[in-house]
């Protein structure tokens, strides 16, 4: 007789991946795959992008441009590594966008993975800064501000925004009022996420007054939509303000929708210092944190970027302003068609208003109507084409009323 084999019964070792929780899902990009994926009867308000009357990402003619000119430049470049603190003409580019053409400031800086690589970059320096490691951020806020700040060892003051639908500082007045040490501060620059509506001039003013008695505060700047609101120089006339008052001021800056290039995830970092050898410091210490993470950040996006501001700069402009008008004129004619209980969230600037809706009726937007937005109402303005505006406010006003 042959050999008898024993074979033992397999026994599977417990896995240590599944102790982990299962996560939240992302709130803005899952309901953005649910209105994909109901396709072309669906009207998607979610992801914050510009799109045309196809339901495609708009691409600015200026950056086409550039992009066929880094294209050609790409078929006779060797792929070394890049410098940890991106393309220098990249660099220098957008630090004269942000701060004017002969700005007066001596500025560190570092490219990033798009607007909130930018962000935990700073995020990150700020918690080397501040002995109190706790950061204001008024509320409500983008959906993805809170957790870069968690992750950089910061403990987040949700301060509220609104008061009465209206843009409010005194409630971060009387916060920063109350704090004993250091305290850091995450601003919004303009074409406010998620609500669109921004700060009075007055009240910008009312803020820097407290920040400057306060004293012991670093103030983070959060530019995403650079040239969206009133143009490219006005956009930014805060960050003046601050450093005005020699108030110390991180700046994250994203290329993504002025540029019209998300998937190509260009941003930058900034911090402005008192002089060169801050400034070094500042660069050494962003390039170590970026060299823990990914050491440096992809190129090509960089290259459009400082493509289009030294070459197609005019026609850049231009492509902006047409932005601009596209989304008044969709802002325009939803005043006129909304319920009236939606019409004052409409007042604002740039992609984003914040409807007043409730949960159930957002829920019964996406489920009875094929109308698709994030759980707190925010819509993207840029992303309903012309056309099929009429048949989103109908739509809001059977589940609203008129």
């Amino acid at each position: 007789m042959g050999e008898v084999k024993m074979t033992l019964p397999f026994t599977r070792m417990p896995s240590p991946f599944q102790s982990l929780p299962v996560p939240a899902p992302d709130p803005i990009f899952a309901i953005m795959t649910e209105a994909v994926a109901a396709g072309t009867k669906a009207i998607n308000c979610t992801i914050g992008v510009v799109m045309d009357e196809d339901g495609q990402t708009t691409l600015l003619p200026s950056v086409q441009r550039a992009i066929n000119d880094v294209m050609e430049d790409l078929k006779h470049q060797r792929f070394g590594y890049p410098p940890l603190l991106g393309v220098p003409a990249f660099r220098s580019s957008v630090e004269r966008l942000i701060f004017g053409e002969k700005h007066p400031y001596t500025v560190a800086s570092i490219a990033s993975t798009g607007g909130t690589g930018a962000l935990a970059i700073n995020l990150r320096l700020m918690a080397m800064l501040l002995q109190s490691k706790r950061i204001l951020l008024p509320s409500p806020a983008w959906a993805n501000h809170p957790p870069p700040c968690v992750a950089a060892g910061l403990a987040v003051i949700e301060v509220p925004y609104l008061e009465n639908s209206i843009p409010t500082v005194q409630p971060l007045i009387e916060q920063l009022k109350k704090e004993k040490g250091d305290v850091g501060l995450l601003l919004q620059a303009g074409s406010h996420n998620p609500t669109g509506i921004d700060l009075e001039n007055e009240q910008w003013a009312d803020l820097v007054r407290a920040i400057k008695e306060k004293g012991n505060c670093i103030v983070l700047l959060d530019c995403a939509y650079q040239g969206l609101k009133h143009g490219v120089e006005k956009d930014v006339a805060m960050v003046h303000l601050f450093l005005r008052e020699n108030i110390p001021t991180l700046v994250t800056w994203s290329a993504a929708k002025n540029h019209s290039i998300y998937a190509l995830r260009p941003g930058l970092a900034c911090a402005v210092v008192p002089d060169a050898t801050t400034k070094s410091s500042v660069e050494g210490h962003y390039s170590r944190i970026t060299r823990s993470i990914h050491s440096a950040s992809s190129t090509v996006g960089q290259l459009v970027v400082a493509r289009v501001q030294e070459h197609y700069k005019e026609e850049w402009l231009d492509d902006l302003k047409q932005v601009r008008t596209t989304l008044a004129r969709k802002r325009k004619a939803m005043i006129e068609l909304i319920p009236a209980t939606c019409k004052a969230a409409l007042r604002g600037f740039g992609m984003f208003a914040m409807l007043p809706l409730t949960q159930e009726q957002i829920l019964r937007l996406k489920n009875e109507h094929n109308v698709f937005m994030t759980l707190d109402g925010r819509i993207n303005i840029a992303g309903i084409p012309d056309a099929r505006i009429g048949e989103f406010c109908a739509k809001v006003r059977k589940v609203v009323g008129s």
